[in-house]
């Protein structure tokens, strides 16, 4: 810092870095750099088309909804399927989401049942429906499709009883037309 007719004069150095002992890398600009990115989109691209060929190649030739219900619905020789019942009308078979077909049954949720009633009687329906159902030999005798949620819409007998049929005889669901848009059945009364 020098003085020079009043005026304080400040000199700035500019500091230098150490060269490294690294090589130098210059910075990719321009139509290299686009080019590699290019590249590297188009491997990634090309990645998961190779990837979903044998996919795609099964959906061809076997769409989803066929074999869903070729898979869940046994043959007379086959061994018993595992039923899970999440609700009184609905649950798992062998890992796939299923409900009855043309049944409701009372809500167990907090928030979707109307009343405790209901709520209680949820839990007796998935009991009922358990219990008709476990150690014996469970068979889907007919497939509706599926419903807004993906779940397939069935007929369910366990050693030739209709499952909905006889849940409904014992006051565990009521019949229901959801496809038709009747009003779904009130459990509070």
């Amino acid at each position: 810092m020098g003085r020079k007719n009043n005026v304080i004069k400040f000199d700035r150095r500019v500091r230098r870095h150490k060269p490294s002992s690294a090589p130098k890398r210059g910075r990719m600009r321009g139509r290299r750099r686009r080019r590699l990115l290019s590249q590297r989109n188009l491997f990634a691209v090309l990645s998961v088309a190779v990837m979903l060929i044998p996919f795609a190649a099964l959906q061809v030739e076997h769409p989803i909804a066929e074999r869903f219900t070729r898979e869940i619905v046994p043959d007379a020789d086959q061994p018993r399927v595992i039923v899970r019942w999440v609700d009184g009308d609905s649950g798992l078979i062998n890992g796939r989401e299923f409900r009855l077909f043309g049944v409701d049954a009372p809500e167990g949720s907090e928030f979707r049942a109307r009343c405790k009633m209901e709520r209680r009687r949820a839990n007796d329906a998935r009991h009922a429906a358990r219990n008709f159902t476990t150690g014996r030999h469970v068979v889907v005798r007919r497939s509706h499709g599926f419903d807004k949620y993906g779940r397939e819409l069935v007929d369910l007998s366990a050693d030739g009883e209709d499952v909905g049929a006889e849940l409904r005889a014992r006051g565990h669901l009521k019949r229901w037309n959801y496809a038709g848009g009747q009003a779904k059945p009130n459990w509070c009364s």
